[in-house]
């Protein structure tokens, strides 16, 4: 399996002031602040050379107590970027490793699913493929 550490996701309760955070104290620059989705979640992609730091902001409140509970931030998830996302599941399952959904869904020009992390080592991880380079 190719794989490459795309970004580690980090929820939290305000994006704005993390971002600050991370601009002012880190001297992260802000590489991608897609639109909103549906759901009103915003989030934005920080870093330099290498893997990012995605901010997930959750506004329904119920939902990001869910995913962040009383902290002001948490690391979420690792995303690996692999060449077939549906291979690499199957090879997954497999071995015993769960997913949140049945199957990859797209997520933006992505094709992605999530591990439940009690069946990968105890972390969540984010398996991706782009969906232009999917044949």
């Amino acid at each position: 399996m190719n794989a490459r550490v795309d970004h580690v996701g980090v929820v939290v309760a305000s994006l704005d002031e993390v971002a600050a955070f991370l601009r002012d104290a880190l001297g992260l620059e802000l590489k991608s602040e897609p639109p909103p989705a549906p759901d009103g979640v915003r989030v934005a992609y920080y870093g330099g050379d290498g893997a990012r730091v995605e901010l997930i902001e959750i506004p329904d409140a119920h939902a990001r107590e869910a995913r962040l509970g009383d902290a002001g931030a948490r690391i979420e998830h690792i995303a690996l970027e692999v060449d077939d996302v549906v291979e690499v599941a199957a090879r997954l399952r497999a071995r015993g490793v769960a997913f949140t959904s049945a199957e990859p869904t797209p997520v933006r020009d992505t094709l992605a699913i999530w591990t439940v992390p009690e069946t990968s080592a105890g972390v969540q991880w984010q398996l991706f493929s782009r969906m232009r380079d999917r044949r």
